[in-house]
C-alpha cells in the first residue's frame, strides 16, 4: 500500500492544496505519484490540482490543455482504485463543470457526489457539488434540500449560500 514517505508526501500536499498553495501541492503530489506509481490518491490529487489550475486559467486552449492532463491523471487513479471516493469527487467535478460538448455529465456527476456522501464524504462543498447537478438537471426540490445539507455542516458557506437564493426564485 502506501509506504510512510508517500502518506507524508499526500498529507503535506493536501495541506497545500487547502491552503491555496496549488504550485506546491502539485510537487508534493507528483513526487508522491513517481515514488509510488500505484498510489491511487496521489493520482486523484494531481487531478484535483489540474482542476484548480483550469479555474485560474484565461484562455480556453489552456483550459482544454489543462483538462487533458486532468482526464489522464483521473483515470489512472480510478484504475488503480475505482471505490476511492477522491477520485470518485473529482469525477464528479469534472463531469460537473466540464461543458457537454466536451464530455460534461452532471446527471453522472450527481452519482459520484452520492457515492462519496455514502461513503463518508460529509462536507459542505460536495453538497454543493450535488446541489448543483441537481439544479442542472431540472430536480430545484433535490437541489434545495442538498444545499440546506450543506448549510447544516457549514451555515456560513458563500456557494451554498448563492445557490439557496437562486434556487429560491432570487438572482446571485
Amino acid at each position: 500500500m502506501f509506504n510512510d514517505n508517500v502518506r507524508d508526501l499526500i498529507r503535506s500536499g493536501s495541506l497545500k492544496f487547502r491552503s491555496g498553495d496549488y504550485e506546491q501541492a502539485f510537487k508534493l503530489f507528483q513526487e508522491a505519484a513517481r515514488s509510488d506509481p500505484n498510489s491511487a490518491e496521489a493520482h486523484a490529487w494531481l487531478a484535483a490540482v489540474h482542476g484548480r489550475r483550469i479555474e485560474g486559467a484565461i484562455s480556453m486552449t489552456e483550459k482544454i490543455k489543462l483538462l487533458s492532463l486532468l482526464e489522464d491523471e483521473l483515470a489512472v487513479a480510478l484504475r488503480l482504485d475505482s471505490t476511492l471516493p477522491l477520485a470518485r469527487r473529482m469525477n464528479g467535478a469534472m463531469l460537473l463543470y466540464t461543458p457537454e460538448m466536451l464530455g460534461g455529465n452532471p446527471a453522472a456527476a450527481a452519482d459520484e457526489f452520492r457515492y462519496c456522501i455514502d461513503r463518508g464524504m460529509d462536507d459542505a462543498d460536495v453538497w454543493v457539488s450535488l446541489a448543483e447537478c441537481y439544479a442542472k438537471t431540472g430536480f430545484p426540490e433535490q437541489a434545495i434540500k442538498a444545499v440546506e445539507a450543506a448549510l447544516e455542516r457549514d451555515p456560513g458557506h458563500e456557494r451554498a449560500t448563492a445557490l439557496l437564493h437562486r434556487a429560491r426564485g432570487g438572482s446571485a
